[in-house]
């Protein structure tokens, strides 16, 4: 609950992807789900000083460092 946003990265067809969204929501916490670092939309990072990062266990490591790497 300490973060502005969450960012779950994961195919959307994974139940442990779709798991990890329904948790950062039933927090209250902003939480959008992607695949991709192309998917993020500026828009939602706007005025967030403190963004979350997850991702499904199946999620490859290079996807979760792109992603990482596009919000530095």
């Amino acid at each position: 609950k300490d973060i502005d946003i969450l960012l779950v990265i994961g195919d959307r067809k994974s139940n442990n992807t779709k798991k990890l969204l329904e948790v950062g929501l039933a927090c209250g916490i902003k939480t959008y789900q992607i695949e991709s670092a192309q998917e993020i939309k500026m828009a939602w990072l706007h005025g967030k000083t403190r963004i979350g990062l997850t991702a499904g266990a199946s999620t490859p490591d290079v996807i979760i460092k792109q992603v990482a790497d596009k919000l530095k």
